[in-house]
């Protein structure tokens, strides 16, 4: 790997004797890391069962390192939302806030710059047990379509995506979040290992942009911390200028934030912020590197900071326009159907009726525009509701129909491909499709039974050959 002149006489002063280490570090090829979708499957469950070796990441609960070998990106519980493939660096940033944070009940969080969602669905694991809801925003729309498809992988239900500049959540959000996450746009040199472009794109004057958007978003999302709440910030850079400065700038211009320290295990393995203030913001030391060469994964930066004052927060309830009667008969008798019981409160959303709990247990005010609230149920048809994929993949393993399919089943090759399968005669209806893991099971999808046979609803852009 060839460095940019410029970015070596930048880390040389940053690192000092440490540079050589690091520079041979960025020679070695990156790791591959997943994380456990706890939503859909324990730990220990998956532990006993993978089909491949894991090496635990000691700072993450959940996380590990796997071969290039294993191919973990293709196998059915890849597909089956069992975990989400994530770089280890990427995975510190969630594992940085302290457990009382995500452990608080219905707490409420923002992820203001979420595309592809690994932190996105990380975050919206670790609170769904305590009722807690994730607004998640990406500005750029087709990387919001990619969010939306991997919340609707990994099963959740707590989720609302938006897709706008982070200015509007500030003006429909304000001093709301218990918990506001900016990993924001950056220059990439933490990914120089992993990403060809971003060495070819990187420039002093790409730091500098980045740099002052940096500083807009961070202040758009202060606005939407509420009192006593807390705003997590990083980036998969280097630079000084995208990283202590920008939060040093913040500080300053934000006097109600302070720097607060992130948790142990992540302490343990990065290395300390720097002080660019001249002692001003000795603080600083605060902030979380995360290295190559100290810790396996790719660069990233982590600042916890939190904002001074009681919680308080408005519980006014969530007015919404509920299903016109014909639509609400119509889905209470699907879901009566598939899972025996039904659910609330079912609102419509982008032509779907959906689901979203947060409306009632957080008091989750929806957004003026969304791409996705919360779990789409499916459409109505001629009277009869058509379930939607995040159906099957949220609710599959309630379902009074389904199949549960053994990872080298030939017919779970088949179904992920899109074609028709054989099923048990008492399969009726709409149908769960699950796949295996040990003596559990979690939702790949759905169908329609039918004879013996299901009719396959696995959607066509997901469909591969395995």
């Amino acid at each position: 790997m060839e460095l940019p002149i410029a970015f070596e006489n930048r880390m040389k002063t940053l690192l000092g004797v440490e540079f050589d280490t690091f520079s041979a570090a960025l020679q070695e090829n990156p790791v591959k890391g997943l994380r456990i979708n706890t939503h859909k499957i324990s730990v220990e469950t998956f532990v006993q069962n993978a089909p491949f070796a894991l090496t635990p990441i000691s700072y993450v609960t959940g996380g590990f390192i796997v071969s290039e070998d294993a191919q973990a990106g293709k196998h059915p519980y890849h597909h089956a939302g069992a975990y989400y493939m994530q770089d280890p660096g990427a995975m510190a940033t969630v594992a940085a806030l302290p457990e009382e944070i995500l452990k608080q009940p219905n707490l409420r969080v923002l992820d203001l710059c979420a595309a592809p969602g690994g932190k996105t669905t990380q975050l919206a694991a670790a609170c769904a047990p305590n009722g807690g809801t994730v607004l998640a925003n990406e500005y750029v729309t087709a990387r919001s379509r990619i969010l939306a498809g991997n919340v609707e992988r990994m099963g959740l239900d707590n989720v609302c995506v938006t897709n706008v500049d982070t200015k509007y959540i500030a003006l429909w959000y304000p001093d709301f979040f218990d918990l506001v996450v900016v990993d924001a746009p950056c220059s990439g040199e933490g990914m120089f290992r992993k990403n060809d472009v971003a060495i070819t794109e990187w420039s002093e004057e790409t730091v500098a942009m980045c740099a002052e958007r940096q500083q807009e978003i961070l202040s758009n999302a202060a606005k939407a911390v509420a009192s006593g709440g807390y705003l997590l910030y990083s980036t998969c850079t280097y630079a000084t200028e995208e990283n202590e400065e920008t939060v040093a700038k913040f500080l300053d211009e934000n006097p109600s934030f302070s720097l607060i320290p992130c948790s142990p295990a992540v302490v343990e393995n990065t290395a300390d912020g720097i002080d660019v203030t001249s002692g001003k913001h000795p603080e600083l030391t605060r902030c979380r590197r995360f290295y190559p060469h100290v810790s396996q994964g790719e660069g990233q930066f982590v600042a916890l900071l939190h904002r001074a004052g009681d919680a308080v927060r408005s519980d006014k309830p969530e007015a919404f326009v509920p299903l016109p009667k014909s639509l609400l008969s119509a889905a209470e008798a699907f879901l009566m159907e598939t899972m025996g019981h039904t659910l609330s409160p079912l609102l419509l959303r982008h032509g779907y009726i959906s689901v979203f709990s947060a409306l009632e247990s957080v008091h989750f005010p929806l957004p003026p525009q969304s791409v996705a609230v919360g779990v789409p149920i499916g459409e109505e048809r001629k009277g009869r509701i058509v379930p939607h994929h995040h159906f099957f993949m949220s609710y599959g393993t309630e379902c009074l129909s389904k199949i549960i399919l053994a990872p080298d089943d030939a017919r779970l090759a088949r179904y992920l491909a899109g074609e028709e399968i054989d099923v048990p005669t008492d399969c009726n209806g709409y149908t769960a499709v699950l796949v295996r893991i040990g003596d559990s099971a979690v939702s790949i999808g759905g169908g329609k039974a039918v004879c013996g046979r299901l009719k396959n609803y696995y959607p066509k852009g997901l469909r591969v050959k395995i």
